[in-house]
């Protein structure tokens, strides 16, 4: 590659344009927060974050029906148990999203994950 003043310059816009694009997509918040009612945490988790709401506690009994008729365009966050977060994963898998982070704090502690 033959760097000159014109590819430096073409390299610092995009770059730009890039972190721009990034920030913003952050800035926006999540298009849907999962989160569990049973679980303080859970529920102080959502509380912080704006966009749709799905409460896993009531999704059982409903055979996850909100989640299978369709998740929002965007990313999705939550902090669940691990067997939630499997099941949830599976049907926006099946919806085309794809799981970007997943962590724990401690053994104990709920799943915080996200899926766009």
């Amino acid at each position: 590659m033959n760097l000159n003043r014109r590819t430096l310059i073409k390299t610092g816009v995009i770059t730009a344009a890039s972190a721009a694009t990034l920030t913003s997509a952050a800035a926006q918040g999540p298009a849907l927060v999962v989160f569990d009612s049973r679980l303080p945490e859970s529920v102080a988790f959502a509380q912080g974050l704006s966009g749709a709401k799905l409460d896993v506690a009531h999704e059982d009994r409903t055979f996850w029906a909100t989640l299978r008729a369709g998740a929002p365009k965007g990313r999705v966050v939550g902090l669940t148990r691990w067997s939630d977060l499997v099941v949830v994963r599976g049907e926006l898998e099946a919806q085309g999203k794809r799981l970007k982070a997943e962590r724990q704090r401690d053994p104990h502690a709920p799943f915080h994950w996200e899926m766009a």
